[in-house]
């Protein structure tokens, strides 16, 4: 399968995926995020395929949605920004949980920025190699929204609840070292050593039994996934009512014209 927005390739057991929008530092479009839910779709399939891959081409990993791209989209489609927000939210649901559901074993390699959806597809995966010049953030309540796709449930997961807060909350940036004490990541590598370090990784894992492995993916996921299910059925209508408030389109433009959001009193 051809793509437009991803580079794949195999290598042995191990399938590498890079999200290709360099130009615009693979900030996510409907495009890139149909096919990368594609992917997943045919990897559920692939017994040959073990281990996967994801980083980003160029200098980041992802910054995030793109939020240019959104509008147009909005504007295209001529339907209220509350109804096409649902339906983009329950989109981005289906990724989180067609990655998250892979039997394969998912490794993020994550160079440059992971920022909002890019850190979205990051968590959904087994584990987050960091080089050191990767930074974190969560700059969705910048912009007049919350953290979706199910991933405010994932990150209170991975390093608890007053840190989620944290990130959301004052879209402060977390460098790898301080993300790998928080729990965030995996590992952290040189910069120039990310794709080594990720092999490496991927090797140690290579040489256990494979059906230990999988068995032992499906146990610690069994166990930390409930809960997740009640996020999946309020979340669109959350994403809906915050959409109602106008919030967004302030902040989407604040964004645009690079000025500070007004926000009004909800």
């Amino acid at each position: 399968m051809d793509f437009e927005t991803l580079l794949v390739e195999k290598d042995g057991e191990i399938m590498k995926v890079a999200l290709n929008r360099p130009r615009k530092l693979n900030a996510m479009n409907d495009v890139m995020l149909n096919e990368l839910t594609e992917l997943c779709k045919e990897l559920r399939s692939d017994t040959s395929v073990r281990f996967m891959i994801i980083t980003g081409a160029g200098e980041a990993f992802s910054a995030g949605a793109d939020i240019g791209n959104a509008l147009e989209g909005a504007e295209r489609i001529a339907a209220p920004p509350h109804e096409i927000a649902r339906l983009q939210q329950l989109q981005g649901q289906e990724l989180m949980q067609r990655l998250e559901k892979l039997e394969q074993i998912t490794v993020a390699a994550v160079n440059g920025a992971c920022i909002g959806a890019g850190l979205a597809v990051a968590l959904a995966c087994d584990f987050r190699i960091a080089a050191e010049n990767a930074v974190f953030c969560v700059p969705e309540t910048r912009v007049g929204i919350f953290f979706t796709w199910g991933c405010t449930a994932r990150l209170v997961r991975l390093i608890g609840p007053t840190r989620a807060k944290e990130m959301i909350m004052t879209c402060d940036e977390l460098y790898p070292r301080e993300a790998m004490l928080w729990g965030l990541v995996n590992r952290v590598a040189p910069s120039q050593g990310l794709p080594g370090a990720t092999h490496e990784f991927v090797d140690k894992i290579a040489k256990q039994g494979p059906l230990s492995i999988r068995m032992t993916k499906k146990i610690v996921d069994a166990y930390t996934l409930q809960g997740l299910g009640d996020t999946w059925s309020c979340e669109p209508e959350l994403v809906e009512r915050v959409f109602l408030s106008g919030e967004p389109m302030e902040g989407f433009s604040a964004f645009l014209e690079k000025r500070e959001p007004k926000f009004k009193d909800s």
